[in-house]
């Protein structure tokens, strides 16, 4: 099980939208791999096949649901601009929290970190910590998954039939 201290000091790329690095960072790679929903789709279309993508990003966001859910710290625009954030526990806490919401980001949107800060359509960390919002962090992000991978499932669907 996934704690929130996992995602303190996690090296994210900001270039890469691939997850898997990430998952194997995490140690939850063969979890995920393992799950009922992505052992089915590679076993019908193939380890790499665009669909099985989207079956791991969704096991993914599942597993991390608790800790998306849980209460966060307030924004704080002046922790990235210490010199210094890792220094107390509260540094420690919140680095971590922001972390876990940037990993989250990246899941949902299929983008890496630097082309979802840009894209405007979708929550930023500020907004994901406010949870301004009226569904859970979890299901914005399930949203966000939703709508960027509707096209891989359409095509997913209509070859089936």
């Amino acid at each position: 099980m996934l704690k929130l201290s996992d995602f303190f000091g996690l090296s994210i790329d900001e270039d890469v939208s691939d997850i898997r690095p990430l998952l194997e960072a995490l140690s939850i790679n063969k979890e995920i791999e393992k799950t009922k929903v992505v052992t089915s789709l590679k076993k019908k279309n193939g380890t790499d096949a665009a669909i099985v993508n989207v079956g791991r990003r969704q096991q993914v966001l599942k597993l991390i649901q608790p800790l998306v859910n849980s209460d966060m710290l307030d924004y704080e625009a002046n922790y990235y601009d210490k010199e210094i954030n890792t220094s107390s526990d509260h540094d420690r806490r919140y680095g971590a929290e922001d972390k876990l919401l940037m990993f989250s980001i990246i899941v949902a949107s299929t983008k890496s970190l630097k082309i979802a800060r840009d894209d405007t359509n979708l929550p930023t960390i500020k907004l994901l910590r406010e949870a301004k919002f009226k569904e859970t962090r979890f299901d914005r992000l399930w949203d966000v998954l939703s709508d960027e991978t509707s096209h891989i499932v359409s095509a997913y669907r209509k070859s089936k039939k």
